[in-house]
């Protein structure tokens, strides 16, 4: 790692100086883990199943891997490797959704998620584990006795929710406005992405803002990144 060009990256990103110190000192975890768990491999050789390793690993080692990543996301960030900041990203959300819970979601229908919590299905990666076909949600439907179209409106909401930023308001605000699957935001730049939901705040009177291009930007990017994990 190139410390002193990384600080002034961060700096140049105005992070504080507590922030810097942080990310550096997660980089090296992850230099030093890179090092001496087999591969003997540097940051810049690093592949994505590394992360995942990492990822593993840092679960069981690291008091908090979550927070870990968000200094290895800003080092690839700055290294350009986008398919590395990407992974981290993928993982940073994967980790949220393991106790992100169903009714965290706005708008939900209460009665089905209380009857999918009733069969021990209560948070975001919980239900996307059990729910990737067309079958498989029936199968769910018959066995917690929720409505097969509430389950369908919580899969779709988890699964945008693996995107970054698309959680609560502003994912209901995707679902809402037409855009509840990855290849319908895949599909779009990110100026059209603006206008569509710009269009529909203003025509529904959403309770919430559209997001900028920047943030459209961000999410189409990984809306194309990530695999499709359920049927819809």
């Amino acid at each position: 790692m190139n410390e002193e060009k990384f600080k002034t990256f961060l700096d140049q990103n105005k992070k504080s100086e507590s922030t810097i110190n942080s990310y550096i000192k997660s980089v090296k975890i992850l230099e030093d883990f890179l090092g001496t768990h087999g591969k003997n491999i540097t940051l810049d050789e690093a592949a994505p199943d590394d992360m995942r390793a990492f990822f593993s690993w840092g679960k069981e080692e690291l008091k908090n891997v979550y927070r870990t990543f968000w200094g290895i996301k800003a080092y690839y960030q700055f290294t350009q490797a986008a398919e590395l900041e990407n992974t981290v990203s993928e993982l940073m959300e994967y980790f949220q959704n393991e106790s992100r819970l169903l009714r965290e979601f706005p708008k939900t229908d209460w009665e089905a998620v209380d009857k999918l919590a009733s069969i021990g299905i209560r948070t975001v990666n919980q239900l996307l584990d059990v729910s990737k076909t067309q079958r498989d949600r029936e199968i769910l439907a018959e066995k917690s006795g929720a409505d097969i179209d509430s389950i369908l409106e919580l899969v779709k909401m988890s699964n945008l929710s693996r995107l970054p930023g698309l959680k609560k308001v502003r994912g209901r605000l995707y679902y809402e406005g037409g855009l509840d699957t990855f290849s319908k935001i895949a599909a779009l730049e990110a100026n059209e992405t603006r206008r569509i939901l710009s269009e529909f705040v203003e025509s529904s009177g959403f309770e919430g803002s559209p997001p900028t291009e920047g943030e459209a930007q961000a999410t189409i990017t990984m809306a194309r990144f990530l695999p499709e994990i359920v049927e819809l």
